[in-house]
């Protein structure tokens, strides 16, 4: 896989600027999060299904007059369905890592962060890889999202966190943030 490292001075650094928070009030934050990030897929497809429950019934009992109000509702729903499949693997991964954060004690080791930059027709975006490297451990790769803070393609050192019966890492926080999987990790070959 190809990999673009973005300098500290990337244009799209200095076009998107991000507010950055010490360790302390991502965890905050995260932990806020805790509560409505442990059911929100449920949340997201328990609209969608509604949502197309409500469309259907509309439709079926005036379908000239409900035509515009069920088309809407059934687009809110696919939209609420998509977040809630993608997003499926994101609130328990918090959780995990709160739970660890506040009941176990880190690991030292390194994490190298690639910066995967991306364009379609239609959008551009980033996409941020963490490796961990532990001794004692494999390593593990996985996709996050950083909050309130820029991450940049290298090694840092990095405290860890593990769960799970693979020990596989929840939660990783280097000096400039915080790095929850959105996806499951997965061992790198």
């Amino acid at each position: 896989m190809f990999y673009r490292i973005l300098p500290r001075t990337s244009p799209f650094n200095e076009k998107h600027p991000m507010k950055t928070q010490s360790i302390e009030q991502q965890i905050a934050m995260f932990r806020r999060m805790k509560g409505f990030a442990a059911h929100a897929q449920k949340w997201f497809l328990g609209g969608a299904a509604l949502g197309i429950t409500l469309a259907v019934i509309l439709f079926w009992f005036e379908p000239k007059a409900f035509f515009f109000v069920s088309g809407i509702l059934i687009m809110l729903s696919l939209f609420f369905a998509s977040v809630g499949f993608a997003e499926q693997r994101t609130g328990p991964n918090i959780v995990a890592a709160i739970s660890a954060y506040d009941s176990d004690t880190p690991t030292r080791g390194k994490v190298t962060v690639l910066v995967e930059p991306w364009e379609d027709d239609d959008n551009s975006g980033i996409t941020y890889y963490a490796i961990v490297h532990e001794r004692n451990h494999p390593d593990w790769k996985y996709d996050f999202r950083p909050q309130n803070w820029q991450p940049i393609a290298q090694t840092y050192p990095a405290k860890i966190w593990r769960s799970g019966s693979k020990r596989q890492p929840v939660l990783v926080i280097v000096e400039e943030g915080v790095m929850i999987p959105a996806s499951d990790p997965k061992p790198v070959e």
